[in-house]
C-alpha cells in the first residue's frame, strides 16, 4: 500500500482531537453542484464548495499522556518482525485505547474519512441510478469529455475528497485513488459511473481501510521507517492494510443490513460506528 508522509506522532499535552478538524470536512452529498469536470490530463482543481458541517459528538477536550503510542510500538515492532497476528491486535488496541484515547475518539478523528465515504457511496449510487440532476450533469458532461478510466477516477477523487491540504484531505485524496485502482486492477472493464451496490461497498471498505493504515503510519511512521525494520516494513504495512480492510468489512456488514435503505446522514452514522466498533474489538483484545 502506499502511505502519506510520516510524523514523529502528536506528542503528550495535546487534544486528542484537534480544533480545527471540523474545518477540513469536505461537503456532505447534496450541498450544492459538483465542479464541472475538467478537460482530460488536467490536474488542476477547482474552488471546493463551502462546508457545511453536521453536529458533532460533544466530547470533553482532553489532552493526551505522555509516551501515548509506546506501547503500540512496542508491539508494532514485533508485528514487523515476526507478522505475529495477536502483536498486531494488541498493537492496534494500545493504539486506540492509550494513542488516541478510546475507540470513539479514535473513530471521532476519522470522521474526515467516514465523511468523504458517505459522499463517494452517494456520488457513486447517484450516477449510477441518475437520480440527482447536479451528479446526472456531471456526468454528462464528464463522460462527453472523455471516458478512459484513469480520467474519470481524477474525476470522481475531484469531485467526493476535500481540496485543502491539510494530512487529512491528502490521505483521503491518496486513499481513494488506492481503492479505485485496486478496483480497476481486479475488474479492468469495469465502469466505474455503474456500479452494483456490491461494488460500492467494497471500494468504501477499501478507502477506509487505506484511512486506517494511513492514520496509523502517519501517527507511528518514523518508528516504522527505523532500519532495523526496513526489510518487513512494506509486506507488513501491507498485511496491516489486508487486516483492517476485512475487520471494517465485517463491522459494516453488521451494521449495513440492520439499515438497508439509510440515508446520507445514516450512512456517515454507520460508517463512523464500524471504525468505532472495530477500535473497540481490537481495545477488547488486550
Amino acid at each position: 500500500m502506499g502511505t502519506s508522509a510520516s510524523s514523529p506522532g502528536a506528542g503528550p499535552g495535546v487534544p486528542f482531537d484537534p480544533p480545527w478538524l471540523d474545518d477540513v470536512l469536505p461537503d456532505f452529498p447534496g450541498d450544492g453542484a459538483p465542479p464541472l469536470p475538467e478537460k482530460p490530463n488536467n490536474d488542476e482543481e477547482g474552488d471546493p464548495q463551502p462546508d457545511q458541517q453536521p453536529d458533532q459528538p460533544n466530547l470533553t477536550p482532553a489532552v493526551a499522556p505522555p509516551a501515548r503510542f509506546s506501547n503500540a510500538r512496542r508491539n508494532f515492532g514485533e508485528f514487523i518482525r515476526t507478522g505475529d497476528r495477536e502483536a498486531f491486535r494488541n498493537a492496534l488496541g494500545h493504539y486506540s485505547r492509550s494513542g488516541m484515547g478510546g475507540a470513539h475518539r479514535t473513530a471521532n478523528r476519522m470522521r474526515v474519512s467516514t465523511r468523504s465515504a458517505a459522499k463517494l457511496f452517494h456520488v457513486l449510487q447517484s450516477a449510477r441510478d441518475d437520480s440527482d440532476p447536479n451528479i446526472r450533469e456531471w456526468v454528462r458532461i464528464l463522460t462527453t469529455r472523455s471516458t478512459r478510466a484513469q480520467d474519470i477516477v481524477n474525476e470522481i477523487i475531484r469531485y467526493v475528497a476535500p481540496t485543502g491540504g491539510s494530512i487529512e484531505d491528502n490521505s483521503c485524496r491518496d486513499s481513494m485513488a488506492f481503492a479505485l485502482q485496486d478496483l480497476l486492477k481486479n475488474n479492468p472493464n469495469i465502469d466505474l459511473l455503474r456500479l452494483d451496490d456490491n461494488n460500492i461497498w467494497a471500494l468504501i471498505e477499501s478507502f477506509l481501510g487505506y484511512e486506517a493504515s494511513s492514520r496509523i503510519y502517519f501517527d507511528n511512521g518514523m518508528y516504522f521507517e527505523n532500519k532495523k525494520f526496513s526489510a518487513q516494513t512494506v509486506i507488513r504495512m501491507n498485511e496491516m492494510y489486508d487486516y483492517l480492510r476485512a475487520d471494517l468489512s465485517a463491522q459494516i456488514g453488521k451494521l449495513r443490513h440492520a439499515t438497508p435503505n439509510a440515508s446520507r446522514g445514516q450512512l456517515q452514522e454507520i460508517l463512523q460506528k464500524a471504525v468505532e466498533n472495530t477500535f473497540q474489538v481490537y481495545e477488547d483484545s488486550l
